[in-house]
């Protein structure tokens, strides 16, 4: 018999309750416009989705909210051991982005 590793009670939810997960995932700027940015990246991001992006280089940081214009496979590459994975490159559109944080964008671009 399996032992209960639980440290706290679990209890059913009445009805239907939906929510969304957040996850820091690692990306790589390739390009940069006015209007958005296309990352790499090896976890899928959905078209259409919705997320919330950070852009980092020489303690300069620029935040924005995107949506996933589009996603395409372009390589693969070795992920340990004998496994690989496969390395995405999507389109970010930035939703109502603000003149300061462009300039913030262009300032990590430079950095």
């Amino acid at each position: 018999m399996r032992e209960e590793r639980r440290r706290a009670a679990r209890h059913p939810v009445p009805g239907q309750v939906e929510g969304t997960v957040t996850a820091e995932i690692a990306t790589a700027l390739v390009d940069v416009s006015a209007t958005g940015a296309l990352v790499e990246h090896v976890h899928t991001l959905r078209p259409g989705s919705v997320y919330r992006v950070r852009f980092v280089a020489s303690e300069t940081a620029a935040d924005f909210t995107c949506r996933a214009v589009r996603s395409f496979v372009v390589r693969t590459q070795p992920a340990g051991g004998s496994e690989t994975e496969l390395v995405y490159r999507t389109g970010l559109e930035f939703i109502e982005p603000d003149a300061r944080v462009l300039g913030r964008l262009l300032a990590v671009v430079r950095a």
